[in-house]
């Protein structure tokens, strides 16, 4: 009899935790119990928007050890997972041209007694004071589910911020797993901190986040964008699966790379409670670029072909690239121009935002235009794809130096200074290359260009 109801006593407790119910709830009599009582962890993440609940490693709902892990995946172990989860928003919002504010808090509960192939369960609650979000996840993930499954949870929350209604956002199949497989594309296993130490080794090398895409959809058929959004989980398997992932990338990248792409696409999200159908919400957002779906039917047809006839790597011309590349240095910025005047945007350039305003001011926009330039490295030519990666690695490496005390100054203050003072001399000599190359690009056909001035 002590057995049976140990055994039942247990079953409850994996119910309560699977379902976000405190253990607290459930009181068993001293003299029955079998074995000692665990204690749930509870851990929030920095921005204060995640909360993890689970137990400790090895124990029975607890994740499994890492010699019990299954290739290529990851432990959830609680602290592991907070951090992954703080990651994986920062990086999302930064491709979404967002802050740092959000209106719903994600609770994240692991069940380790799950199997690793147990779907993630991801829910919406509606309260009377906004959206909640409710995650639960197996002991164990491979990365890409992971990646989805809080890409998932984080575009939910950015879709619901002003949806008075109970009924919640629809995500995309397509957004969700293009966004989250394009994020695992840019940043690898640097989203996903080392298991023994927590840290994360920040890559500095620029692969082409392409070119898994390339080679899997080189010769392929056009999916057409009616057919993306119709497409759900359960159709697909094996290599469809993985040719669905990679079509979505590359048509969340080139809808992120257009003309305020990322505040376009924030947009659709925004839009997405009010419209049972995505492609409504999409042909509302995009009414600008897009008057009708059959032009953007039209655009994601020419994109199609221009990525999948490339024989090798399908590059921007010199001129567009450099268009591209000023784009990127310009920062926007929200000024007022008078003491009663209304704030307005303007384009600042990088090089002055970083020397004018603090660290608390240009940081994110320093990291947003570092994940651009990545993008411009690899599809540009490949000279002037040299000058955006060593770009890019002086912003990175001022990065570093801001947010780690590299001792070679002093103090922490002087050592700020010193980076700073370093990052505007490697821009100031990138930015005469710069100069160098659009001479060279606008002057005439045999005649040299003229000097500067």
């Amino acid at each position: 009899m002590r057995k049976a109801f140990a055994i039942g006593f247990r079953s409850l407790r994996a119910g309560a935790a699977a379902l976000g119910v405190s253990s607290a709830l459930f009181v068993e009599a001293p003299a029955q119990k079998p074995f000692p009582e665990l204690k749930p962890l509870l851990l929030e993440s920095r921005s204060q928007q995640f909360k993890v609940v689970g137990y400790p490693v090895g124990t029975a709902l607890g994740p499994p050890s890492l010699s019990y892990l299954l290739t290529n995946h990851v432990q959830m172990e609680p602290a592991i997972l907070v951090l992954t989860a703080e990651r994986v928003r920062t990086e999302l919002l930064a491709e979404l041209g967002l802050g740092e504010a959000w209106a719903g808090r994600i609770t994240i509960t692991v069940q380790g007694d799950l199997p690793p192939t147990s779907p993630v369960v991801v829910v919406s609650q509606w309260f009377p004071g906004g959206w909640r979000y409710q995650m639960i996840v197996p002991g164990q993930l491979d990365r890409p589910r992971l990646l989805r499954a809080l890409t998932r949870a984080l575009l939910l929350e950015v879709a619901n911020r002003n949806n008075a209604s109970q009924r919640s956002a629809e995500i995309p199949l397509w957004l969700e797993e293009g966004l989250a497989t394009h994020l695992l594309a840019l940043h690898g296993e640097t989203l996903v901190p080392e298991v023994r130490t927590r840290m994360a080794v920040i890559r500095t090398a620029s692969p082409d986040v392409f070119a898994d895409a390339r080679q899997l959809l080189r010769g392929r058929a056009l999916v057409s964008f009616s057919d993306l959004s119709l497409i759900t989980a359960d159709q697909l398997h094996d290599t469809q699966w993985q040719v669905f992932r990679r079509t979505s990338q590359l048509l969340v990248a080139e809808l992120l790379n257009l003309p305020e792409g990322r505040a376009t696409l924030t947009e659709f999200l925004r839009c997405l409670p009010a419209y049972l159908n995505s492609q409504l919400a999409f042909q509302r957002a995009f009414a600008g670029r897009f008057p009708t779906m059959l032009d953007a039917e039209k655009w994601w047809s020419v994109v199609w072909i221009n990525f999948t006839a490339s024989a090798r790597y399908m590059r921007l011309s010199l001129a567009h690239s450099l268009d591209q590349l000023d784009e990127v240095l310009a920062a926007p910025i929200t000024v007022r121009l008078g003491t009663d005047a209304v704030p307005s945007r303007k384009d600042l350039p990088l090089r002055e935002l970083v020397a004018n305003t603090d660290f608390q001011q240009h940081g994110s926009a320093v990291a947003r235009a570092a994940l651009q330039l990545q993008l411009l490295q690899v599809n540009s030519p490949v000279e002037l794809g040299r000058l955006a990666g060593d770009y890019r690695q002086a912003l990175l490496n001022y990065l570093k130096r801001r947010s780690t005390f590299s001792s070679r100054s002093s103090s922490a203050s002087a050592d700020a200074k010193l980076a700073l003072k370093e990052v505007i001399e490697k821009l100031d000599l990138l930015d005469v290359i710069r100069f160098d190359f659009r001479r060279l690009d606008t002057a005439p056909g045999g005649a040299c260009p003229p000097a500067p001035e």
